[in-house]
């Protein structure tokens, strides 16, 4: 299979890569302070490696995927491997810590349009949530409502339940699973009933579930109109 050769770069790494994302093994082992075996089929049993061959330009040649690729870093024994474990646990660490100029640096590498406009979808339905929720914890809001509020939303927007999204679209999270024109539409019905308390000012879990469900009902008239209209 050949495919347009792609560079993909850790930090001052620069490692050539295959359309689909496997990496160049001699150059990626070189990187690990190891020359290209001469026998592969033994280096690769040894270390269980598994990645289908890619024609970089020069015919096809042995690649690894970064998760092999992650699993040799942590594996070898050379001053290179042993960089390459330091570079993991700073990454690791502001991952933890939630640090946003990494994640821009990884949507940044993404050269798909459409997953980074998902991303900045997914990051404004999460931002919503969490507004919607502190609005509703404030106006006395707690235990079941919380769910209960999620459940309204999803089955508005998406049109059944959180468990049935995650096991028809093969995710853990539900966000995850979504579409961007799903996550703007949550996002957008959350921040409406947020606004609605607050400006109405219901207290208590059922004030707040009907407010919800007048709003959800709303923007689901708005939103199945042109359909209906075309």
């Amino acid at each position: 299979m050949k495919t347009a050769p792609i560079t993909l770069e850790f930090g001052t790494q620069r490692l050539p890569a295959s359309a689909d994302g496997l990496l160049h093994a001699a150059t990626a082992l070189n990187t690990l302070g190891v020359p290209m075996p001469e026998n592969w089929a033994t280096f690769a049993d040894e270390y269980d490696l598994h990645s289908p061959e890619r024609d970089f330009g020069l015919g096809l040649e042995a690649t690894l995927d970064p998760g092999e690729f992650a699993r040799l870093a942590f594996t070898l024994d050379t001053p290179e491997a042993r960089r390459w474990r330091k570079r993991a646990q700073t990454l690791l660490a502001r991952a933890l810590t939630g640090d946003v100029r990494l994640a821009a640096q990884i949507a940044e590498r993404n050269a798909d349009p459409e997953a980074r406009r998902w991303l900045a979808a997914r990051l404004e339905s999460t931002g919503a949530r969490r507004e919607l929720m502190s609005t509703v914890a404030r106006h006395g809001g707690e235990g079941p409502v919380y769910g209960q509020l999620g459940s309204i939303s999803n089955r508005s927007v998406l049109g059944t339940d959180s468990a049935t999204i995650r096991r028809e679209r093969g995710v853990k999270q539900t966000r995850d699973g979504l579409r961007t024109d799903e996550l703007l539409r949550l996002a957008y019905l959350d921040t409406a009933t947020a606004r609605a308390i607050a400006e109405r000012g219901a207290q208590g879990n059922a004030a707040i579930l009907r407010l919800h469900e007048e709003v959800a009902r709303r923007e689901r008239s708005l939103w199945d109109s042109p359909a209906q209209a075309g």
